[in-house]
């Protein structure tokens, strides 16, 4: 009697460990923590702030031009040439945010801008 129960604990106890070699083969090998990985939705997040910024700024920037009848130029505006405006070093590379902020600036530029006159035919002679 003890070497049948014997027997089965040891068989129990080998499917077991089989069991769990193969789960632990079919985990993935590196962790999404883990500081060897990268995380694209951070890089995402970003830069989807960062444009989302230049254009809010860029919108009020091109309007306010346009209200006092300026000439439209997106590099007359300190915002646009820093690129940095409400920058948080957690959307990542300060370089990458910047290029995402000036895009959704200028966007948001030409939009106010020529929205408010209406395109060139608006445009003060």
């Amino acid at each position: 009697m003890k070497s049948s129960i014997l027997a089965i604990s040891t068989a129990a106890l080998l499917l077991s460990g089989a069991a769990t070699a193969r789960a632990s083969t079919a985990a993935p090998q590196w962790d999404r923590r883990s500081p060897y990985s990268y995380d694209h939705r951070r890089e995402e997040f970003g830069e989807r702030r960062a444009f989302e910024n230049g254009q809010r700024d860029g919108y009020s920037k091109g309007f306010d031009d346009a209200r006092h009848r300026r000439y439209p130029d997106v590099n007359r505006q300190k915002w646009y040439r820093h690129g940095d405006h409400d920058y948080d070093h957690s959307y990542g590379p300060k370089e990458e945010y910047r290029m995402a902020y000036r895009r959704g600036f200028e966007q948001g530029y030409e939009r106010a801008f020529w929205g408010s006159w209406g395109g060139w035919e608006g445009w003060p002679r």
